[in-house]
């Protein structure tokens, strides 16, 4: 792999603008790219494995050497883009192999820029900050973006980046781009920022709900991998099962940090529950406008059945409820449910407890299907700035490095990192699966409409039942709000 030389360069050219600090791979073979058609169609094919390649059909091309560069989150956030040699780790050598591949089939010089951390805001974050004082002093220095969905709303809403539909042999169809994503992130037909397989870091940020088999069996409760099956895992049955399982261990005659609870979580969880149930805060119509959602009044529905769940009784909020430095009731095998991401599942490898994997539950058994939330600080998406030199050189290095890593990074991370040496059952893996296939954007979520699912989870934090009146409150800021993001999109089309 080609040495970073520019990348200590970029960084304090960045450092310049503003202080960064940290955030919060064997060859693998891929078949020459042909044809000199732009958005072709995939050549699928099947090799006597059943291992599936992906042609983009992309034409052949030397950049001379060019460097190619990368504007990314944090310190060293995304590890998909960071392995400069092999380690026989298959994750970290497939994500060095892809690297490879596309600097030595292209020759191009793939190199990293960090730009500080994307926070919570649309706007003001250190990255944002970074580059749009980059872009509007016509500074060129990066020619792709990966950041959150929180800062990649801001830069499309201010009018940064490029409409991924228009530049060349991006095809935001073929399989290797996330098509929930490419609907739902769709404003007036135009894509500004999307994900796939040109990392994990979608994948890694999914919510997922994991439960302790060892209580499931103890207290005869329904096989949770029937019921999702089944369609029958809703909010009423988890909140049946956490009043079952929850219990005073040490009999001091009171619920805390040393009892079983039916649900620990952290905050967030509560952004997941929500989105599961399918109340979002905002959507885009068939016509691609930008619409707020929350006036339902399922929306209300919603957020009634979320805070039975949190309840006090039964469910342990990790940030509000901590006592004793904030006991670890999951890992102590004193939880039924715990919250986290697929993040969270790399993380329990070693753990003792013998967990099983499921998404979000449903409202009701009448819901269509379930839904998986795409975190907006934690996922990761891709954008091209409009400041960029070739617009056409990005196109076709995303779209390669897209394909390739679907034929041979998705498969290794799944496969290998998630689905083998995390999950414990082959159950889970296909839990994992119907997660993966249900994935939610929200963009009221992403552009924070009258910072409503914020709003929404210091509600339920308190565990008030005030949510009608706070939706009323807010209603002027969230017009404001509605109103900008549609007049920045509808002014471009």
């Amino acid at each position: 792999m080609k040495t970073n030389k520019r990348a200590h360069l970029l960084l304090l050219a960045a450092a310049m603008l503003l202080p960064l600090i940290a955030s919060c791979g064997n060859d693998a073979k891929q078949p020459a790219a042909t044809g000199d058609e732009t958005n072709a169609d995939t050549a699928v094919t099947e090799t006597a494995d059943t291992k599936e390649i992906y042609d983009p059909q992309l034409p052949d091309m030397d950049f001379g050497g060019e460097i190619f560069t990368f504007a990314m989150r944090g310190q060293d956030y995304n590890n998909d883009f960071t392995i400069d040699a092999t380690t026989g780790d298959p994750v970290d050598d497939a994500v060095y192999a892809r690297m490879d591949y596309i600097e030595n089939t292209y020759n191009v010089d793939l190199e990293l820029m960090w730009c500080g951390e994307s926070g919570t805001t649309n706007t003001g974050s250190e990255m944002y900050t970074t580059l749009t004082k980059l872009m509007m002093a016509g500074d060129n220095a990066f020619d792709a973006i990966n950041t959150s969905p929180y800062c990649q709303a801001g830069l499309a809403a201010s009018g940064y980046l490029l409409d991924m539909n228009d530049i060349k042999y991006i095809n935001l169809d073929q399989p290797w781009w996330n098509q929930n994503a490419k609907e739902s992130l769709s404003f007036y037909d135009c894509v500004y920022f999307c994900s796939g397989d040109i990392t994990t870091g979608d994948d890694r940020c999914i919510s997922v709900l994991l439960f302790n088999k060892k209580l499931i069996e103890e207290f005869d409760l329904d096989n949770p991998y029937d019921d999702v099956r089944d369609g029958k895992w809703t909010m009423d049955k988890m909140i049946e099962n956490c009043k079952a399982v929850t219990g005073d261990i040490d009999g001091n005659g009171k619920q805390d940090e040393f009892d079983r609870w039916g649900f620990t979580f952290w905050q967030d969880a509560i952004f997941s529950m929500m989105l599961g149930t399918g109340a979002t805060v905002g959507k885009t119509d068939a016509d691609g406008v930008p619409t707020y959602t929350a006036t339902d009044p399922f929306f209300i529905d919603a957020y009634a059945k979320v805070l039975q769940l949190v309840d006090k009784q039964y469910s342990y909020n990790q940030k509000f409820d901590a006592q004793n430095g904030g006991y670890n009731h999951w890992g102590a095998g004193n939880a039924l449910y715990y919250w986290g991401m697929v993040s969270s599942i790399i993380g329990q490898r070693s753990s003792d407890v013998d967990f099983g994997v499921i998404p979000m539950p449903k409202y009701s058994e009448d819901q269509d299907r379930y839904y998986s939330e795409a975190n907006a600080y934690s996922t990761s998406l891709m954008s091209v700035p409009m400041t960029v030199v070739n617009p056409d050189r990005s196109g076709l290095i995303l779209e390669a490095m897209a394909a390739y890593g679907k034929q041979e990074l998705s498969p290794v991370f799944l496969d290998n990192l998630v689905m083998v040496k995390s999950v414990r059952d082959a159950d889970s893996a296909e839990m994992l699966q119907l997660i993966f296939d249900s994935q939610v954007f929200d963009v009221g979520y992403f552009f924070n409409w009258g910072n409503t699912l914020n709003d929404t989870m210091n509600l339920l934090n308190e565990r008030k039942d005030s949510i009608a009146s706070k939706l009323e409150s807010i209603s002027k800021k969230v017009e404001k709000d509605v109103q900008a993001t549609i007049d920045a999109f509808s002014a471009v089309n």
